[in-house]
């Protein structure tokens, strides 16, 4: 019986008309993939865009010793950082140590 019956839908319309309906629904499923693959990309783009803006930077933080010296008080970790560079500096010329007492 199923045998007929797809017989009768085989001949029931032009099969060129049927053709061309599946080659349309086709290229409609094409498209909505397409798209659909187009907006994931650009979902998962911005989410890994929030995730990397929302990494701590890699900056000094004002607690954290500089170059293993520690700031005298009342200079930030930056002073910090060019008293030392200063102190290895002179230390290299004069012989010395180089700590920050050589720079005093």
């Amino acid at each position: 019986m199923g045998l007929f019956k797809n017989l009768r839908l085989l001949f029931s319309e032009p099969l060129h008309l049927r053709m061309l309906e599946l080659e349309r629904r086709q290229e409609l499923l094409e498209d909505y993939t397409d798209q659909k693959l187009d907006s994931m990309k650009s979902y998962s783009a911005r989410v890994l865009k929030r995730e990397r803006d929302a990494a701590p930077s890699p900056r000094i933080n004002d607690r954290e010793v500089p170059h293993g010296v520690e700031p005298p008080s009342g200079l930030s970790a930056r002073a910090a950082a060019l008293v030392a560079r200063r102190a290895s500096r002179l230390g290299s010329r004069r012989g010395v140590d180089g700590g920050i007492d050589a720079v005093r």
